[in-house]
């Protein structure tokens, strides 16, 4: 199985369905991720104009992913701007606790940050996942089922 099917299926297991986006939320979408750098073929761009990926069942203790379509949005300017993180990383989730899941546009990697780690995400050596795909079943899956 890919790994694009293995995250459907988590997908599927929701307690609530995961909306699939219509055509505008889909092109909406495209041309938020479009701007910010994220690569057509990459899982991010895959996942992100197929699903709403927002208030998931997800493993214990990780931060809420959001959408980049309002209400929630990503919040990269924030990122960029007040945390000086490289502009090929954006943030995907909250943002809350001063931290949270960076998705790199040069290499598809997710990367879990937290403020004052900035030399950290610069040098590589915060914890990662070499995939978007590889982070999605992290975090769709329980530790019990890991």
């Amino acid at each position: 199985m890919s790994s694009f099917n293995e995250v459907e299926v988590l997908l599927s297991k929701q307690d609530y369905p995961v909306i699939e986006k219509k055509i505008e939320h889909i092109q909406e979408t495209e041309a938020i991720l479009t701007e910010l750098g994220v690569q057509k073929h990459s899982s991010f761009f895959k996942l992100y104009t197929k699903y709403f990926l927002r208030s998931l069942n997800c493993r214990y203790g990780a931060s809420e992913v959001v959408d980049p379509l309002p209400p929630q949005g990503f919040s990269a300017k924030m990122a960029h701007d007040y945390w000086d993180v490289s502009k090929h990383y954006i943030l995907f989730s909250t943002g809350e606790g001063e931290g949270g899941y960076f998705y790199n546009t040069e290499d598809d990697s997710v990367w879990n940050f937290n403020m004052g780690q900035l030399q950290q995400l610069a040098d590589g050596t915060l914890p990662h996942w070499d995939s978007f795909y590889e982070f999605m079943i992290w975090y769709l899956t329980d530790e019990e089922d890991a």
